[in-house]
């Protein structure tokens, strides 16, 4: 993303950047990252700063990684064995943990990238493979998310996008589970250290601290590229109960976006084929059966085997089999022409929350982040950080040091400790579900 012209109260915040990550207390995300790829070793190398390295969760380092030096963790079996330059052992987990601020480098195959806080490598029995946990300083990952979700430089909605990444991966954590967020578009993407810029650290550290909240609880913080000229209900789109902030309207906002009016075709056999691979085989056509007030496609009648299923489903079929592009939304219009279908439609992505191109144009309207965020979710506000939003303590990551002086990963330590705590807060069962971000 080039930098394009900022504001003068951007270019005055770009002079705290980079952000002063690892506050003292500053809520921890656990990503975990590169799990498609699912690694069978990995290599850490100490960027600019020492690496100190744990087995096995004790607090006594195995080695010390200096500036420049690797190590390798790889799967042998049901145990991981490590190779630094002063140890090789077998253990069940292996923590890396830069000092506070600093990156440390990780490269599998191809993949090289740097990532501020900690790393928990552990075996993923169910996958046989590595499950690698990024213990990343929330501002941090906001600072990340921001650069690789929201491609614009406007200053109010980059600010927007910032409150909206840290509110969703503070919702999603979840302390019975050995991670919180994943890196792609299951969750929020999310590149590391390297993929932050000037604008996103800014405006990370403009909104340090702010959450989306609605009655007291941190509200689901969903986003997409463009609405089309109207956002949609949640219940519309997903099935739930509707919530009274992710209400749809119309926006006259997101004319701009390149998606906003769209027509793509596909072949009626693979579609067919698609659709009968999925719900049940036998599907000789499709038709709308209904739509919401918006007019979205709520449902969709699958002819040959008379299965009724959401409109959400049928893009989500759809898109797997021809891409992402296909079907862009659920505000579309299906004809049959020939050996093809037609989609004409508005729109890119699901359409509940913040239009992204919407924010923008918000934003050059000098409309705050704050209007920006009362208008996609109304009746919401944006608040500062406070402990115990939906039953789960903000602060279960310690940011003290460990005796090398690194930053401690995770507080409790151990699994049984962990779990002690997950049991000590129930209200980790949410009313509604953490959502899916993918397009």
């Amino acid at each position: 993303m080039a930098p394009g012209f900022l504001l003068p109260a951007l270019a005055a915040l770009l002079l705290l950047a980079p952000v002063a990550y690892a506050q003292p207390d500053e809520p921890i995300v656990r990503v975990h990252v590169l799990a498609r790829v699912a690694p069978q070793a990995v290599t850490v190398t100490a960027d600019g700063a020492p690496l100190t390295l744990y087995a096995d969760r004790t607090d006594t380092p195995v080695a010390t990684l200096q500036p420049g030096q690797s190590a390798e963790v790889e799967r042998v079996g049901d145990r991981l064995r490590l190779r630094a330059p002063s140890a090789t052992l077998q253990a069940e987990v292996v923590e890396v943990l830069p000092r506070p601020g600093e990156a440390l480098a990780l490269r599998t195959g191809a993949n090289r990238k740097r990532y501020r806080g900690a790393l928990s490598v552990e075996l993923d029995r169910g996958r046989r493979a590595l499950r690698l946990v990024n213990y990343v300083p929330v501002e941090a990952y906001v600072a990340s998310v921001v650069a690789s979700e929201y491609p614009f430089d406007e200053v109010e909605g980059v600010k927007a996008q910032a409150v909206l990444a840290r509110t969703y991966a503070l919702r999603a954590r979840d302390l019975s589970q050995p991670f919180d967020v994943t890196d792609d578009t299951d969750s929020q993407v999310y590149r590391g250290a390297d993929a932050e810029t000037a604008v996103s650290r800014a405006a990370a550290e403009a909104t340090r601290g702010e959450v989306l909240t609605y009655g007291g609880a941190l509200a689901e913080a969903t986003y997409y590229s463009c609405s089309g000229g109207h956002t949609a209900n949640n219940d519309d789109v997903w099935n739930g109960n509707p919530l009274p902030y992710l209400r749809g309207r119309p926006d006259p906002y997101d004319a701009a976006c390149p998606d906003h009016r769209w027509t793509t075709t596909a072949p009626v056999s693979g579609v067919l084929r698609a659709l009968s691979s999925r719900f049940g085989g036998g599907v000789t056509g499709v038709e709308v059966a209904a739509r919401a007030d918006d007019g979205r496609v709520t449902r969709v009648r699958l002819l040959g085997n008379g299965r009724t299923i959401s409109g959400n489903e049928f893009r989500a079929a759809v898109n797997a089999a021809f891409g992402i592009r296909t079907v862009r939304s659920t505000h579309f219009q299906l004809s049959r022409d020939g050996s093809r279908y037609t989609f004409s439609g508005r729109g890119f992505g699901h359409g509940v929350g913040m239009s992204q191109y919407g924010a923008r144009g918000q934003a050059r309207q000098g409309r705050s982040y704050r209007d920006i965020l009362g208008f996609y979710f109304a009746g919401t506000d944006v608040r500062p950080l406070r402990d115990g939003y939906d039953g789960v303590p903000v602060r279960y990551a310690s940011a003290g040091a460990a005796p090398s002086g690194g930053l401690v990963p995770y507080e409790p330590r151990t699994a049984r400790a962990r779990q002690r705590a997950a049991d000590a807060h129930p209200g980790n069962e949410r009313a509604e579900p953490v959502r899916r971000l993918a397009w």
